[in-house]
């Protein structure tokens, strides 16, 4: 196989929440924790209440951590994934016709002209992703009213 036969390097940008999150969950971790292992092992309700509400306080750390460590978008030459807790959708770069930029931070915009939320991708990064993805960055002018 030659140079020229190889297949090109796949190129990938991670985005993802920003670390403060990943900080509360631990301050999360390191209040609910006791509390709630206390409620299981000391039981000062009811038993069936206790451990059930122990173990119900275990779960919003347990949902930020995770929420903060999967959610995000990935960018490679195939697409763009937008990953939640949960989910993961795949959008390829042909199904993709641009880029929106506004308050709410950058939405692509699809091929039936639906808009999808890039969550937690910033304007200042759509050059890297548009370089990775084989794009040209092309600015669109205000239209001119007379």
């Amino acid at each position: 196989m030659t140079p020229a036969d190889s297949p090109l390097p796949t190129r990938r940008l991670r985005i993802r929440r920003s670390a403060a999150i990943t900080g509360a969950a631990f301050v999360a971790w390191l209040t609910v924790a006791p509390l709630s292992l206390s409620l299981m092992l000391e039981q000062p309700l009811w038993s069936p209440v206790s451990i059930v509400l122990g173990a119900l306080l275990l779960l919003a750390p347990l949902g930020i951590s995770m929420w903060a460590w999967r959610s995000g978008v990935d960018v490679t030459t195939d697409g763009i994934s937008v990953r939640g807790v949960f989910t993961t959708r795949e959008i390829p770069w042909k199904q993709i016709d641009g880029f929106a930029t506004g308050n709410e931070g950058v939405q692509a915009i699809l091929a039936d002209q639906s808009q999808i939320k890039l969550d937690p991708l910033k304007p200042e990064n759509l050059p890297q992703v548009l370089e990775i993805g084989g794009q040209e960055l092309r600015e669109n002018a205000p239209e001119e009213r007379q």
